[in-house]
């Protein structure tokens, strides 16, 4: 919700950003194929414990969430957009989410239960918003907790060597996301 408002006034960065990666040649799937990697990475650092692993798998889930924005911005200023590189990206970005908590799972950074639950309310953040869509019903930065202020959250509090605590906040909000998008659906099909 935050993050969605400012997407207006940062739009000359990410055309920018756009600009400068589409000068490689290289297409806007390829930065998608790339998120996942450095997800990979940030789950084989979260797998173990200690302040270095929380700290790098903080790094590189950041680096994952820039590449998102990376292949946006490139489909974006090369003209590119397509339905299919939609699904693609949408697919990418529950795949990173799930490789992440599942590396803060086995490293045991928070109790499997938590990480069940901020994992499956996050998925469920954006099966709602897809259903609600489909719909017709524009759900688009509503919520306190999309993607990229969850994957903020646990990016920085990983950083800071406190991962479960990002864990907590993810699925909190997550979870009042979740309410918030089916009370706004539910009432605009009423």
């Amino acid at each position: 919700m935050v993050l969605n408002k400012i997407r207006e006034k940062i739009k000359p960065v990410i055309t920018g950003i756009g600009r400068y990666f589409s000068k490689t040649g290289l297409p806007a799937w390829f930065w998608t194929l790339f998120g996942i990697i450095f997800a990979l990475v940030a789950m084989s650092f979260f797998m173990q414990k200690g302040f270095w692993n929380a700290f790098f798998g903080g790094i590189f889930y950041l680096l994952s969430g820039f590449m998102d924005v990376v292949d946006g911005a490139v489909a974006n200023y090369t003209r590119t957009v397509s339905k299919f590189g939609s699904f693609v990206d949408s697919t990418a970005d529950r795949i990173t989410e799930i490789i992440v908590f599942f590396g803060l799972m086995v490293g045991g950074w928070a109790s499997p239960d938590l990480i069940f639950l901020a994992t499956t309310f996050s998925l469920l953040v954006s099966y709602v918003r897809a259903k609600a869509e489909s719909l017709n019903v524009e759900i688009r930065g509503r919520g306190w907790g999309e993607r990229a202020e969850r994957m903020l959250a646990l990016s920085l509090l990983s950083i800071l060597g406190q991962p479960y605590y990002g864990v907590v906040i993810v699925s909190v909000l997550a979870v009042v996301t979740f309410i918030q998008r089916c009370i706004i659906i539910m009432n605009a099909l009423k």
